[in-house]
């Protein structure tokens, strides 16, 4: 092995957290970006609170505020375990971080930011719901969709806790880690369900959001399967012939999933999440003259891409940008979510991985939020239905405005005298 390589990991390895630490550094990365997206929504004057149908714990206090303390709590307690962990090198110490983590978030007490809290378990308690009948709001589809980012970070929490056990699949990884990664999407699934029904099957459009959700399962079990393939060739040469499809055709199926997957993705988050790019078409005749002086009109039309006109955002820069970085990243993640794949053994790179989705994340998170914005203050964009984008439309703000009412709570245990909300 070249020596360059070898001592390039090792830096590597030093750099980035253990594999015991990846988890929840992953989450406190993915909660001080929740923060700065709050915080870069209210600089461009998009009023979260209103969106996500919440009242700021304090009037003069901005949303992003106690999500940046607490996010520098939970940071506290990782860089101090760490520390510890250097001094004694045990899993338990590693482990202990997390059940730190967990006694902040459960905390029973009226300080520690319980109303953020408390808001937090009320939505995640709503996630978990099984019944399709359960209402679905704004601030639950975010949730959901920030989880599905981190849906092999579940995977990997689940190891970091199997990390002693004897065996490769003592602890049924083979079973309990695809379907970790799967349970978000399952979430999202069971929202898209829940809103079709509540639209009374008039709107079609969650059924093909449904699609988009269900197109990961294959690519996740596929890629299990492959993982549980490779186990069987290295062992006797070859799958067992019980298998309906051998290694190599299981390989094409699964990258065929992967590239179907990546695609939809992309085209529904630039063309429905964001409402930034639409296939329109455009009309327009030429004139031919025979022989005999006569003029014949002939109609054409051809397809269109066409951008909305109305941005939240002074420069149009920022929309493009986010455009290749989704392109760039929904690929990656969707070859990440595939935990046979070889560029998964390579020292740090799960890391980096996880960490561009969560990036990835924060930019869909901020031009989700702002195309709900444009669509609720300016009434122009297509919520409800699955027509194409009305470009003529755009340019016209006499409609009403469609804000959302806040929602106050009906499980609210607080027993002080101000009502909890989300």
């Amino acid at each position: 092995m070249d020596t360059g390589s070898v001592g390039y990991n090792s830096l590597l390895y030093n750099m980035l957290p253990a594999s015991m630490y990846r988890p929840i550094v992953i989450f406190c990365i993915g909660l001080w970006g929740w923060g700065f997206n709050l915080y870069l929504l209210s600089k461009q004057h998009i009023d979260s609170a209103q969106l996500l149908q919440i009242h700021p714990v304090e009037k003069n206090v901005p949303l992003y505020r106690p999500i940046f303390a607490m996010a520098g709590i939970m940071s506290t307690v990782i860089v101090t375990s760490i520390c510890c962990y250097w001094i004694v090198p045990s899993l338990w110490v590693a482990r202990m971080t997390y059940f730190a983590v967990l006694i902040f978030v459960f905390w029973p007490g009226k300080n520690l930011y319980r109303k953020e809290r408390e808001r937090f378990l009320r939505v995640l308690r709503r996630l978990l719901s099984l019944s399709v009948f359960t209402p679905v709001y704004f601030g639950d589809i975010i949730l959901a969709d920030i989880l599905t980012s981190f849906s092999n970070v579940f995977g990997d929490l689940f190891g970091t806790f199997c990390a002693e056990q004897d065996g490769y699949d003592e602890c049924y990884r083979d079973k309990f880690v695809p379907f970790l990664i799967c349970l978000p999407y399952l979430i999202r699934l069971r929202q898209c369900l829940s809103e079709f029904l509540e639209s009374g099957g008039q709107c079609k459009r969650h059924l093909w959001n449904a699609l988009k959700y269900a197109s990961a399962f294959p690519v996740i079990l596929l890629s299990a399967s492959q993982k549980h393939a490779d186990r069987w060739v290295a062992a006797t040469g070859s799958v067992p012939e019980t298998w309906w499809i051998n290694e190599i055709n299981l390989f094409r199926l699964w990258m065929v999933c992967v590239f179907f997957n990546s695609m939809y993705s992309f085209w529904w988050d630039i063309s429905v999440d964001w409402n930034l790019v639409h296939l329109a078409t455009e009309s327009h005749t030429t004139v031919s003259t025979n022989q005999a002086h006569q003029h014949h009109y002939h109609h054409h039309s051809s397809p269109i891409v066409r951008i909305r006109r109305q941005l939240q955002f002074n420069d149009s820069g920022p929309y493009y940008a986010a455009m290749v970085i989704d392109f760039l990243l929904r690929t990656t993640w969707s070859l990440k979510l595939s935990s046979h794949l070889y560029v998964q053994r390579l020292e740090g790179s799960i890391f980096v991985m996880e960490l561009l989705e969560v990036i990835r994340r924060w930019v869909w998170v901020i031009f989700r939020m702002e195309s709900e914005w444009v669509k609720r203050t300016m009434a122009s964009l297509p919520t409800d239905n699955t027509n194409l984008l009305n470009m003529e439309q755009l340019g016209s703000t006499s409609t009403p405005s469609k804000l959302m009412t806040i929602r106050e709570e009906d499980d609210d245990d607080d027993t002080d005298d101000t009502p909890s909300r989300l």
